[in-house]
């Protein structure tokens, strides 16, 4: 039975490659920008089916040249079919360049670009010599272009293709009758928005590059750009950043017109009509149609012959204005409040247990804090509607939740933390316009590309990056000192790394002191001599490395009054202030973190008093402390959604630094991404006894 399968597939192989060529002979082609089409006319109860295996092609590229055929087929309808010529020419995508250009942005790595465009970090390296060793913020990468053009069915045969003609016996040819046209309105086409690799081109804007003139350049509609980088705009054409594209997959505007062809004819003696049509292989009707003023013929009269039609194109392409783009712009993104915001809130709370577990308790107090900012929105007037899912920790469940037809509805979803149940959600999102807040996982990679997804964790490449740059504007001008511990390995070694090499490019010398198990520096003046300053910088964060170090420096600090010394450490340590607080004040420590809750803010304190009220419990001691983070989220997206929609991203993405726990400042990571939070804190305890966050 298997080798009669192939058999029969072989067959109608071969059967498709020697009838193609007289599928198309006899057909006229025509020209149009630079590609060739036969002008076929559907055939009485001829569909798509037919159609794709007449001519080799989907269904897809008919509807792309005939966009009037999305509707269906009707007989004597005029269609546009590519040739083979044309469809490879496409696929081949010659005047596609082999490479584009990406400007490095800092906190980027290889393996970040690798990710965001599909390619190998070795395919990098091989066109950017010397990149393997480090990248530089600003500087320019060559990325190889991996684009493969969608593939339709072709026909693997030599065609042959003539202008369908009769025969004649005179010169000139002229057109006796009105063209009949097939009009095309034109549509977008539908776009895919995953990242699969090779499915896109990567065009970086030159200086003087407008939508219209990439439109141009890739065939491909404007709309369809703005929908596939939803981070530019028509007044936001930055040059040297990246968009994506599918080119080849603008419809047609294009009218046919077919016009009749005749040849002048002498009659002879006792010709008649019929023995003319006989001669010209044509039928009586058709010559009266060409000589309607004729009812009788005699010997010398002058009578026009058909001799064939002749299809005529018109391309209605005229250059758009920038009203017009403006007008495709509004529309994709246009300010859609409403007087309801409807938030869905899918985490694992785990209410089948008998018991939860801290974490599905955390994630319940995460949910008590958004409640209590929905409560602070309501009382100012804002009408919202909140719909919490148990995710139960299970993919199963969040597919199930999914298929709630009010979710379809929402503003908002906030996600779980686990990355499966995030891209189902994601997809969700991307699919139904609804945003998607990934508060609690650091390293999906879903916001890279999907233009949905609101990280409110800033990735820890771009943290690092952003940190070692506010070392160097707030404590580079003192001398630089690195504490190292010789058994202990550095878990803080790619942040300490990226900063010596920031401090490498800004000329800034720094010291290295190892350690045992106690940390001497008592003969150590040569390092810091000549310096009025001098910050220590651990190259871990653990507890063991801090209670070793803490006692030198403090004994350090009282002999050296004449010195200014700074501690700087990690967000690990935001849960030792307890233990070390006067310590820190004395050493003038600085911390980077994410989050950080003063608990001498009169803000905070009043949040504690409300949360101690509306629950009857103290929070949990956590860092960062779940209700808060769910107060702080809750009041930054339900206050923007309320003020600008839920497509508030692109009207208007305003920054946030007046939260208790945690600010927002949200940043695409390129033209077709979503968003992550870059601000972060530097946590300041001053010898003043003041506690600081400073966020820029």
């Amino acid at each position: 039975m298997k080798y009669t399968r192939i058999t029969v597939v072989l067959l109608f192989c071969f059967a498709v490659l020697f009838m193609l060529p007289a599928q198309t002979e006899g057909l006229q082609t025509k020209v149009i920008d630079g590609k060739e089409f036969y002008i076929y006319k559907v055939k009485p109860s001829e569909g798509f089916y037919s159609l794709t295996h007449k001519f080799g092609i989907s269904q897809e590229e008919i509807i792309r040249f005939n966009p009037a055929a999305k509707n269906g087929l009707k007989r004597g309808q005029l269609l546009m079919i590519p040739t083979k010529k044309t469809l490879e020419g496409e696929a081949s995508g010659s005047e596609i360049e082999s490479t584009f250009e990406h400007t490095i942005v800092r906190g980027e790595s290889l393996y970040s670009i690798s990710k965001m465009y599909k390619v190998t970090i070795q395919s990098i390296i091989d066109l950017n010599p010397g990149s393997e060793h480090g990248i530089k913020a600003g500087a320019t990468l060559k990325i190889p272009q991996h684009y493969r053009q969608k593939k339709a069915k072709q026909a693997q045969a030599k065609t042959t293709t003539t202008k369908t003609t009769a025969k004649t016996t005179t010169a000139q040819s002229k057109p006796v009758s009105p063209p009949v046209t097939d009009k095309v309105n034109q549509e977008a086409p539908s776009v895919a928005t995953d990242g699969n690799s090779g499915e896109y081109v990567y065009h970086t804007i030159n200086a003087g590059e407008t939508l219209f003139s990439i439109s141009q350049k890739y065939d491909i509609d404007i709309e369809t750009i703005l929908k596939l980088n939803p981070g530019i705009s028509p007044n936001n054409l930055k040059r040297g950043s990246v968009i994506r594209l599918t080119p080849n997959t603008k419809e047609m505007n294009v009218t046919i017109a077919p016009q009749q062809l005749y040849t002048e004819y002498k009659v002879r003696k006792k010709e008649t009509l019929y023995s003319i049509s006989k001669k010209f292989g044509t039928t009586v009707e058709e010559i009266k149609k060409c000589n309607p003023n004729i009812k009788k013929i005699k010997q010398d009269d002058i009578i026009y012959i058909p001799a064939g039609i002749e299809y005529n194109t018109v391309t209605a392409e005229n250059p758009i204005t920038s009203a017009e783009i403006n007008n495709i712009y509004n529309k994709l993104y246009k300010s859609d409040k409403k007087g309801v915001i409807n938030v869905a809130v899918i985490l694992p709370f785990m209410l089948k247990q008998e018991h939860p577990d801290t974490k599905a308790s955390l994630y319940t107090e995460y949910y008590q804090g958004f409640l209590m900012a929905v409560d602070s929105l309501k009382r100012q007037g804002a009408s919202i509607n909140v719909y919490a899912y148990d995710s139960e920790a299970s993919d199963a469940t969040v597919r199930n939740i999914l298929t709630d037809p009010q979710l379809k509805e929402m503003d908002m979803i906030i996600a779980p933390d686990d990355d499966n149940q995030i891209k189902l959600i994601a997809d969700f999102g991307l699919a139904n316009d609804i945003n998607v807040i990934n508060t609690f996982s650091l390293k999906n990679e879903e916001v890279s590309h999907n233009a949905k997804i609101f990280q409110t964790n800033i990735p820890h490449s771009y943290l690092y990056a952003e940190a070692a740059d506010r070392f160097i504007r707030y404590l580079g001008n003192r001398k630089v000192v690195f504490l190292t511990h010789t058994s202990e390995e550095s878990d803080k070694k790619d942040f300490v790394n990226g900063l010596k090499e920031e401090l490498s490019r800004a000329h800034i010398a720094y010291s290295e002191i190892k350690f045992g198990n106690e940390l001497n520096l008592q003969n150590q003046d040569s390092i810091w001599a000549g310096q009025s300053g001098v910050v220590f910088v651990p190259t871990s964060a653990r507890k063991k490395i801090l209670s070793i170090i803490i006692a030198p420096l403090e004994a350090l600090k009282a002999q050296r009054e004449d010195l200014d010394i700074a501690l700087f450490g990690y967000p690990e340590w935001l849960t030792q202030v307890p233990e070390y607080l006067n310590e820190f004040y004395k050493l003038n420590t600085y911390l980077y973190s994410r989050f950080y809750a003063n608990p001498f803010d009169e803000n905070a304190k009043s949040f504690h008093k409300r949360f101690l009220y509306w629950y009857n419990k103290d929070m949990i001691n956590a860092s960062p402390q779940y209700a808060l983070l769910g107060f702080d989220t809750g009041i930054y997206f339900l206050s923007a959604i309320r003020a600008y929609g839920k497509n508030f991203a692109v009207q208007k993405l305003e920054n946030s630094s007046d939260r208790i726990q945690t600010d927002f400042a949200f940043q695409r990571i390129n033209n077709w991404s979503g968003f992550i939070n870059k601000s972060f804190y530097f946590v300041n305890f001053a010898p003043d006894f003041t506690i600081k966050k400073i966020r820029e």
